[in-house]
């Protein structure tokens, strides 16, 4: 695994990329190696507007709502409308993605078109040609009324789901005051199991996955994931 963290886009000025527009995936300890720019928003809005032309070769956004807010819970979203919309999206950006040689990352979210395991990997095989991929978080694809069973749901994360995507992101959730959704929580805090997602990610990742931690979490996340940087 390859340790990476996120450089905001001020701090990524003052390190000397003139470019950034976004906040940056950079690997831990190499602050101008951008591996990806994070696109911020719902892209199923009509009113969304990202730069595409960002530093490197990834981009990172949702996979996207028709709800209002962006994590509210709208069903249509996991319906025909919602993969209609996202289809669509798809088709709109493509040949931009082409022409500048840069692969959309989604980020699936138990609220969002790419909701589940089966779901993403579905879109990861009707797309193998286009310049798409996934960013997986665990704890995005979690919901309180799943906690029951929440190993046997990390084990289809992370054994099926994980290796089939292009980054991971690690961030730790807890169960939000609401009781119907996840909120994120400092690493090791939250409701993800230590030992199982340390074995599984150890099994199943392949050696060169990115793997991307909160700037405030590096070194907790990687004595959690027992690697280390470089």
């Amino acid at each position: 695994m390859r340790p990476c963290t996120i450089l905001q886009k001020q701090l990524a000025t003052l390190a000397g990329v003139p470019d950034a527009v976004a906040d940056m995936i950079v690997p831990v300890g190499e602050p101008a190696a951008a591996i990806a720019s994070i696109l911020e928003g719902n892209p199923l809005a009509e009113d969304w507007i990202a730069p595409l032309d960002v530093p490197g070769a990834n981009l990172v956004a949702w996979s996207g709502t028709l709800a209002d807010g962006l994590f509210d819970d709208e069903p249509r979203t996991w319906m025909q409308a919602g993969h209609n919309a996202l289809q669509a999206f798809c088709e709109e950006v493509a040949p931009r993605l082409d022409t500048l040689e840069r692969t959309l990352l989604f980020r699936p979210h138990a609220r969002h078109v790419l909701s589940d395991p089966q779901g993403a990997l579905n879109f990861l095989r009707a797309h193998e040609d286009d310049p798409f991929g996934l960013a997986v978080s665990p704890g995005d694809l979690l919901l309180p009324s799943m906690l029951e069973h929440l190993e046997d749901h990390l084990e289809r994360i992370l054994v099926f789901l994980a290796p089939r995507a292009s980054m991971i992101i690690l961030e730790d959730v807890v169960p939000a005051e609401d009781g119907e959704s996840m909120e994120p929580a400092p690493i090791g805090e939250g409701i993800l199991p230590h030992l199982q997602v340390r074995e599984l990610m150890h099994a199943h990742l392949p050696d060169d996955m990115p793997v991307v931690v909160k700037p405030n979490e590096t070194a907790a996340a990687m004595a959690w994931l027992d690697i280390e940087p470089g």
